[in-house]
């Protein structure tokens, strides 16, 4: 069987992924939202954090906002799973707090099963706040700040972000960063767990799936997020998402093409 991934959007802006892989591996990568996932089949294996957790059918995957991880088939069978992916605006809503994940893989089946349906079902707002309420109360709390990450590591990140057309070399970060090439890539490894080249793409990926849940096309998406073309944005979705740069435009602006507006 060959993997397939379905995205649609529900309720307030929740992007909804169904998805079975066999042999799809992530690369690493960051959401915006907060990911959510009932593990239906098989076995995932999710680099996190700084380790390698299992995730077994039954069981739920929490991925904070804004966190870099990778994931990969744990068995030859690979594995199913339905995924919310939650603005971090509304998950902030509902805790009260900016929440961060205690537990990251819990054993939770009646939880899991519950999200199975609300996810097949498209169901209202309310219900799906409700079972987001309570993955909050079992498995999360307030976030802890990061430790503080060394000047120049954020001199460099504020450098990549400021503009995402430009790919500096690495002599150039190092120049800006005041030190030696590769005492640069260790510290901005450590603490941000990729390389700055590593980073200025995941900053391009968010930006691009930004312009395309607005409603834009996929050629200015590339072209303003610093792509070359529309088939590098393509390489790099399929590798960091496992879909295509249109799976991520929002159904009711798809609707509103449809229709002429």
């Amino acid at each position: 069987m060959t993997d397939r991934v379905e995205h649609r959007y529900g309720p307030a802006g929740i992007r909804l992924v169904t998805a079975s892989f066999r042999s799809h591996h992530f690369v690493p990568h960051a959401h915006g939202e907060y990911a959510i996932a009932a593990v239906e089949r098989g076995v995932e294996a999710v680099r996190y954090r700084g380790g390698t957790e299992h995730v077994p059918a039954g069981s739920l995957l929490l991925i904070d906002a804004e966190t870099i991880h990778a994931g990969r088939p744990a068995t030859d069978e690979g594995w199913d799973y339905r995924v919310f992916y939650v603005p971090a605006a509304l998950l902030t809503e509902l805790a009260g707090h900016r929440p961060r994940f205690t537990a990251v893989t819990p054993h939770d089946s009646g939880l899991a099963r519950r999200l199975v349906r609300l996810h097949r079902a498209g169901s209202p707002l309310a219900a799906t706040e409700e079972a987001l309420s309570d993955v909050l109360a079992r498995y999360a709390g307030v976030s802890v700040p990061e430790p503080e990450e060394p000047a120049v590591v954020r001199r460099v990140r504020r450098a990549l972000a400021a503009d995402l057309q430009h790919t500096p070399s690495l002599d150039e970060l190092a120049a800006l960063a005041g030190m030696p090439r590769f005492r640069l890539l260790r510290a901005f490894r450590r603490a941000t767990g990729v390389t700055p080249h590593g980073y200025l793409l995941q900053l391009r990926l968010r930006h691009a799936q930004q312009l395309l849940a607005a409603g834009h096309p996929v050629a200015r998406a590339a072209a303003e997020s610093g792509f070359h073309d529309q088939s590098h944005l393509h390489r790099h979705f399929r590798r960091a998402f496992a879909a295509t740069p249109g799976s991520f435009a929002r159904n009711d602006v798809q609707a509103g093409r449809r229709r002429g507006s």
